[in-house]
C-alpha cells in the first residue's frame, strides 16, 4: 500500500469515527444503557460498533475464556452472517436462542438499521448496520416475578409455581419437580389467578 492510499484510508476511518462518536455520544444513546435488553450495533464486517452495558454483560456470559469484547461471541457472529446472507433488502428480524455456561437462555434478535454511519468503501445503498438485541430470558423472568410478587402479594411458593408456569411446565411437571401433589399445584394456581383478578378489578375501579 502506498503512502497516498494509506492517507486516504486513514481519512475515511477518521470520518467514520467522527460520525460514530457523535452518534453514540448523543442523549438518546444514553437511554440504551437503561434498557433491560442488551443492544449492539454491528458493522457489515461483523465488528462491534456499539454495545450497551447489558450487552457487554451478556456477551461475557456467552464468551468462552477471557476474550476481548472486540471479538463477538460465536452465537452473535453467526446470526449476523445469516442476516448478511439474506441481503440488505431483508425486512424481517432473525431470531435465535442459545444457552450460557450457567444454563441461562439468551434470545438474540438481529435486523438491519441505518444509523447514518457511512463507510466510503461501500455504496450508499449498503451503508446499513446490524442491530442486535440480546434478551437474558432468565434475568427478565426473575425481574418480572419480583414485580408480580410485590404487586399481587404472592407467597414464595406461589412465585415458585408461577415461575414454572411461565416456563410452560405442565401442572404434573410442577408437582413432580416440587415434590407436591397435583391437587396442591391446582390450589396454588387457583389462588394466584384469584389474586391477579382481584388486583385487576381494583385497578380498573380506581381509573
Amino acid at each position: 500500500m502506498n503512502a497516498h492510499s494509506l492517507t486516504v484510508n486513514l481519512e475515511k476511518s477518521q470520518e467514520i469515527n467522527i460520525v460514530t462518536n457523535g452518534l453514540f455520544n448523543s442523549p438518546w444513546m444514553a437511554l440504551a444503557d437503561s434498557l433491560r435488553e442488551g443492544m449492539m450495533v454491528i458493522s457489515r464486517h461483523v465488528k462491534p460498533i456499539y454495545m450497551n452495558q447489558q450487552a457487554k454483560e451478556i456477551s461475557q456470559k456467552l464468551t468462552v475464556g477471557d476474550r476481548h469484547l472486540s471479538i463477538l461471541p460465536l452465537e452473535i457472529s453467526e446470526i449476523c452472517y445469516r442476516l448478511i446472507k439474506q441481503g440488505i433488502d431483508y425486512q424481517q428480524a432473525i431470531v435465535t436462542e442459545c444457552s450460557t455456561a450457567e444454563q441461562q437462555t439468551i434470545r438474540i434478535r438481529a435486523s438491519w438499521v441505518n444509523l447514518g454511519i457511512t463507510d466510503a468503501n461501500l455504496p450508499a445503498s449498503e451503508n446499513q448496520q446490524i442491530l442486535i438485541f440480546l434478551e437474558n430470558r432468565h434475568q427478565i423472568l426473575q425481574e418480572d416475578l419480583q414485580f408480580e410478587q410485590q404487586k399481587y402479594q404472592l407467597t414464595d411458593r406461589e412465585v415458585e409455581i408461577w415461575s414454572l408456569l411461565r416456563q410452560e411446565y405442565s401442572y404434573q411437571d410442577i408437582a413432580e419437580k416440587l415434590h407436591i401433589s397435583l391437587n396442591t399445584v391446582k390450589t396454588h394456581v387457583k389462588n394466584i389467578y384469584a389474586k391477579k383478578r382481584w388486583h385487576q378489578v381494583k385497578d380498573s375501579n380506581e381509573e
